[in-house]
């Protein structure tokens, strides 16, 4: 086992970037599985519509509320290290998933899940960041989109095809089981290839940040989520209009601890440049926009048009092809200019989400028109994310560079939960009064793709911002050509 300065030593980094890249995949893989097993965990576990809009937030909530700590972790006690110690609690939190006996347990279980993603991803971007540079560091951040986006739409196939096999009809436990053999892997290849490295700059936790942070979006993502399940009680209106002031203290309490030489959650000078604060919010819209889709797709296959698990997780092969393609595509396009390749990619997704939309126009090209759907969206997805990293950063300086990517990766995760959050209430308060044992199955079938339409709306307007946004950008930066981090 080496260690390495952080200012010299290359040695090992593709090595090393093997490894680490397992964790990549499954940390995000583990973000969007789950949409394909919801309809067996519901019929299972009797859960409300409620509780599995919990089981995907308790994953992406407690995963970005602690991983700018969990950075901080691994710059005090070495980047490796955290890496395996992160590994092996993902790897027990996807064992206590596959042993749960109830929704609260499973959804507690997630929240583990989530402190281990917390702890291993970021010593990725980190190690990614002091063991390449120059070209070979865009190489690197290119090939971690990839594959992060290969995750993202390959986990419906994956789940679909675990979910038919139904080893010992155990069902949806399968989707967290088959974690279990790849964190192995990494934890016995990760003591060995991956290189050491540590911070050299002294840093501190920031846990005070991270209660204050996570109590603001607790606060506004809860309530909506359970409050049609308690006929909106007092508190469900009361949470929200309390996230402000505490948000407030939170920002009051970063500038605080950096005026006294302290290192924040979150540099709040950061967000003072607009360019970056405008960069991380259509990001944000972005992956908002992302997981909440497969969500809506998810129940209208299964639930609405009653296709098995296998059927609609193949339904997603496409999508994960084009991705692939995109992926290759958004290399080659970049060179010819990085915004213009990021607002095609952009263009391409809306064009996807907007077919989904108008998908209850096209009659018995139904199917068809979804399908072109998700053809779309991945091929934009794959164009989209390689890019999003890097252009962020270029809009501050080489020195912020790691608190600033710590910001997006949250912002990332947060709007993931936003988006599952804020189109699952759409679509659930929608079919509300849909029962498939009490209407016709036609019925019931235009009532599912009408609500999903519906739905989607919100990821159609949230990417069509975030391209806005992008394009202002582009508009403020003409004098400053994209130069990547160094």
């Amino acid at each position: 086992m080496t260690s390495v300065s952080v200012e010299t030593e290359k040695a090992g980094a593709w090595s090393s970037l093997a490894v680490l890249l397992t964790g990549n995949f499954l940390t995000i893989l583990d973000l969007f599985i789950v949409n394909i097993a919801l309809p067996d965990i519901q019929r299972r576990l009797h859960a409300s519509n409620a509780e599995l809009q919990l089981i995907m937030v308790a994953y992406s909530l407690t995963y970005g509320a602690l991983l700018l700590n969990g950075a901080r972790l691994g710059d005090l006690y070495g980047r490796r290290k955290l890496f395996l110690v992160g590994m092996a609690i993902f790897a027990l939190g996807s064992l206590l998933c596959a042993l749960a006996f109830s929704s609260w347990s499973l959804i507690s279980a997630r929240a583990v899940q989530g402190i281990g993603a917390a702890l291993l991803m970021p010593q990725v971007y980190a190690s990614l960041r002091v063991l390449f540079e120059g070209e070979g560091r865009r190489k690197a951040f290119s090939v971690m989109g990839a594959v992060q986006g290969i995750a993202g739409a390959a986990s419906q196939v994956v789940g679909g095809y675990l979910l038919v096999l139904n080893i010992g009809d155990i069902g949806w436990r399968l989707v967290f089981l088959v974690n279990l053999p790849v964190a192995c892997y990494a934890l016995i290849a990760g003591k060995w290839m991956i290189v050491e490295t540590r911070a050299v700059a002294s840093t501190t936790l920031d846990l005070w940040g991270a209660v204050l942070g996570t109590s603001a979006l607790t606060l506004i993502l809860l309530p909506v989520m359970v409050g049609q399940d308690y006929h909106w009680p007092w508190w469900a209106i009361v949470a929200p209009l309390l996230s402000l002031p505490v948000f407030m203290c939170f920002v009051s309490y970063e500038a605080r601890l950096a005026r006294r030489g302290g290192i924040p959650i979150i540099d709040i000078s950061l967000f003072k440049k607009k360019s970056f604060v405008l960069g991380v919010f259509a990001a944000f819209l972005f992956f908002s926009a992302i997981g909440s889709f497969s969500l809506s797709l998810t129940i209208l296959l299964q639930v609405g048009l009653e296709q098995t698990a296998l059927e609609a997780g193949t339904f997603f092969v496409p999508s994960t092809v084009a991705f692939f393609i995109g992926s290759l595509l958004s290399g080659l396009l970049a060179k010819q200019g990085e915004y213009w390749t990021l607002f095609f990619g952009m263009f391409v997704f809306a064009a996807g989400l907007l077919t989904a939309v108008l998908s209850e126009l096209a009659g018995g090209l139904y199917i068809l028109a979804l399908s072109a759907s998700v053809v779309l969206q991945g091929l934009g997805q794959g164009i989209v994310v390689p890019l999003l990293l890097n252009m962020i950063l270029s809009t501050v300086s080489s020195k912020e560079a790691g608190m600033a990517s710590g910001a997006f990766s949250t912002m990332q995760i947060a709007g993931s939960a936003f988006g599952v959050t804020i189109v699952g209430t759409i679509l659930f308060n929608v079919l509300e009064h849909v029962d498939g044992t009490t209407v016709s199955a036609h019925l019931a079938e235009n009532a599912y793709g009408e609500a999903f339409s519906i739905a989607i709306i919100y990821n159609l307007v949230a990417v069509i911002l975030g391209l806005a946004i992008f394009i202002r950008l582009r508009m403020s930066r003409q004098q400053h050509p994209y130069d990547s981090p160094q």
